[in-house]
């Protein structure tokens, strides 16, 4: 499912950019701002649709994503306007980024709680794989046969792995889930004093002030990484990069983001996931900096391994620390919150981003600012981290 979700995400939509740009006459901002309008909208849909994991049916659900998501190629294959982009982007966006995610997340952190950790790290893997390989089969491809039989192929390559995949390793789920509720029901009767252990619904999470001392810091990554790969054509351009060697840096990102996965993953289990939540930014902040004031695509290699190390550390982190702060009973519907948030900064930094192009901001003035952001929220997550430990116990 982390794989497949690359038709929803934005290093690989953004591949596309130019040709798209180009056959519809868009300028980057205005590219940017029907994309950004898109995944608002996937955001504000999702508050509801990420909840559907608590009702329904794994296997059915995860079958009826992969469905959509497939149309979803197919539709963005025959875009000819900004109405049939801006529908197929949602597509994408929503199903791809936003509840492929979330159902493998949850899955891992509700069926495998007491290693939570190590699970998320080793499922997060097929997203670092799909972003090592899919990046130069796609500039091949693109090339081969261009960018809407591109769509095509991956919408048809989509069906005919995953359906069979989901019956094969979902077979017998239905035992493993009647565990899980034995379980639930076993904690509900113990004592409820204890924090971690507490079922909060979605109502309470949006009353409590850690959720918003917590969320900036887990948002950073995915708000500033998705603006800088969203325009890295410009990027690459205006750094004077061959295009294909940025493409090739992809493969060294996504190993040191699994070896950053590896890492984590025990980390989480022994020291919990709050306590990781303001050092996961970091190496993106360093990283930032030195893409600044480097010139050489030897520098965007560095950027690139630093924020592998952020993606490593953020995506085995984020649901473990759904799990420890709120519970699993309503898991899906409090990591759809959280991924409605994430979703909505990935829309407001591609627009963002793409008027500053349009208006003459560089690149590098737009990394400097973005590493400042990220370390001005690692701090407050420092402080919530500290807060939250005065008065309860890990």
């Amino acid at each position: 499912m982390t794989f497949w979700s690359s038709p929803g995400q934005t290093f690989l939509i953004s591949l596309f950019s130019g040709e798209i740009r180009a056959e519809l006459s868009l300028s980057d901002g205005e590219f940017a701002a029907i994309y950004s309008l898109a995944t608002l909208a996937s955001a504000i849909v999702m508050i509801w649709s990420g909840a559907l994991i608590d009702r329904m049916d794994l296997k059915r659900l995860s079958i009826a994503i992969v469905l959509g998501l497939a149309i979803g190629c197919g539709m963005m294959s025959f875009s000819n306007s900004i109405f049939t982009l801006l529908v197929s982007l949602f597509l994408l966006r929503q199903l791809g980024q936003g509840l492929m995610f979330i159902i493998s997340s949850t899955a891992m952190v509700r069926y495998l709680d007491e290693h939570k950790g190590k699970a998320s790290a080793l499922a997060s893997m097929g997203y670092a794989v799909a972003e090592a390989v899919m990046p130069s089969m796609l500039v091949a491809l693109l090339l081969w046969v261009g960018w809407r039989q591109s769509w095509q192929i991956a919408g048809l390559l989509l069906v005919t792995f995953m359906v069979p995949a989901i019956l094969y390793l979902l077979r017998g789920h239905s035992q493993r889930h009647e565990t899980y509720l034995s379980h639930l029901a076993s904690e509900a009767t113990g004592d409820t004093r204890v924090y971690r252990k507490r079922q909060w619904t979605r109502a309470e999470v949006v009353r409590d002030r850690y959720f918003y001392l917590f969320a900036p810091g887990l948002m950073s990554q995915p708000l500033m990484f998705t603006g800088f790969i969203f325009h890295q054509v410009h990027l690459v351009e205006s750094k004077g990069w061959p295009l294909l060697g940025w493409a090739a840096l992809f493969s060294l990102y996504a190993v040191v983001s699994v070896a950053a996965k590896l890492v984590t993953g025990p980390l989480i289990d022994r020291y919990g996931a709050i306590r990781m939540v303001p050092l996961v930014a970091l190496p993106m902040g360093i990283g930032l900096i030195i893409l600044a004031l480097g010139s050489s695509l030897l520098w965007g290699g560095v950027f690139l391994v630093l924020t592998g190390i952020t993606v490593g550390f953020q995506s085995t982190v984020t649901a473990p620390f759904w799990s420890e702060m709120y519970g699993n009973q309503h898991l899906g519907a409090i990591k759809s919150l959280g991924a409605a948030a994430m979703v909505f900064c990935t829309a407001v930094s591609p627009i963002v981003i793409g008027w500053q192009i349009d208006v003459g901001t560089s690149m590098d003035t737009l990394a400097a600012a973005a590493a400042l952001y990220i370390f001005l929220t690692s701090g407050l997550a420092y402080h919530a981290c500290r807060s939250r430990a005065k008065t309860l116990s890990y």
